[in-house]
């Protein structure tokens, strides 16, 4: 399965245009990294099916993607976590998630190699919380709800992000969705300095968690970025400034005037959002326009 197929049936792409991305399609298609095949299976879990890219090429090292009920990971072996999670959120998911109490279940994943996955042991007694990347409460089934307990989606993470700064933002972004109808989030780690630790000399301890909000209905985008400490510090960024802090760019296909706007994403559910600029460009020049940055991107690859 081909995982830029979806982009044809994008809703902003009138019948005239099709046939010009058709051309592109069997262009790509050979062209498509080793990870594509991976996540075709959940490729409806990012945006026109265009999952992150790697510019700092030595991440991409021993990792491999997995695809949950509801949700994608792109999963490292070497920090034994995901790099990052990705959600297509809509209100009709939410709605049905908030009929499901939580029922913790952390459990290995058994489709990683023992030598590769993280144990419920490394995180024993460690002073960091199982911090999940796919929130249990963004869950609309008991499928979903277990496998979003999964180690794979799971990072060491400091009490008081996880429990008050992060929470605030999750609840922030459910809030969001509520408002527009849908959402798709890419939420992430970040290993930046020269002082990391690792849970039992196994898991390795992030730095940084963001989060990538992006709103369909304003073609828009916001990051929220925040220490992995008990500062309760918390940034709002652009794409391009997380790119160049994480070397990951991760919404290749979002135009790049887009990209170092900053979308004042609220700190708390209920808060006003911040204004942004909405292009005045019509719609599928916007997105062809991505779609040649992509190609491009991979053509020099």
């Amino acid at each position: 399965m081909i995982v830029i197929a979806p982009l044809m049936t994008h809703a902003l792409i009138d019948h005239p245009y099709r046939l010009m991305l058709a051309s592109f399609t069997l262009l790509c298609a050979s062209m498509l990294p080793a990870h594509a095949e991976g996540f075709s299976a959940c490729s409806d879990a990012y945006y026109s099916g265009i999952y992150p890219e790697f510019t700092n090429t030595k991440l991409a090292q021993d990792t491999q993607p997995l695809c949950f009920d509801g949700f994608a990971v792109m999963y490292s072996a070497r920090s034994r976590t995901p790099l990052w999670s990705a959600e297509h959120l809509t209100r009709e998911r939410l709605t049905q998630a908030k009929t499901i109490d939580r029922q913790d279940s952390f459990h290995e994943e058994s489709r990683l190699p023992r030598s590769a996955r993280a144990s419920l042991e490394d995180y024993s007694g460690s002073g960091y919380d199982r911090g999940h990347l796919a929130p249990n409460a963004d869950m609309a089934t008991r499928s979903q709800q277990y496998d979003s307990f999964s180690l794979a989606n799971i990072a060491p993470q400091s009490p008081r992000n996880n429990r008050y700064i992060w929470r605030n933002l999750e609840e922030a972004t459910r809030d969001l969705t509520e408002q527009y109808g849908e959402v798709y989030t890419v939420t992430g780690v970040a290993f930046l300095g020269s002082e990391l630790t690792q849970l039992d000399n196994r898991v390795l301890v992030p730095s940084h968690f963001y989060k990538v909000v992006y709103i369909p209905a304003l073609d828009s985008a916001g990051v929220y970025y925040a220490p992995n400490d008990e500062s309760e510090r918390v940034e709002v960024i652009s794409l391009d400034e997380l790119e160049a802090n994480i070397g990951i760019d991760v919404l290749p296909i979002l135009d790049a005037s887009r990209r170092d706007d900053v979308l004042a994403l609220p700190l708390k559910a209920g808060e006003p959002l911040g204004e942004t600029q909405v292009s005045e460009t019509p719609s599928w020049m916007v997105f062809v326009a991505a779609l040649l940055k992509w190609l491009v991107n991979q053509l020099s690859a």
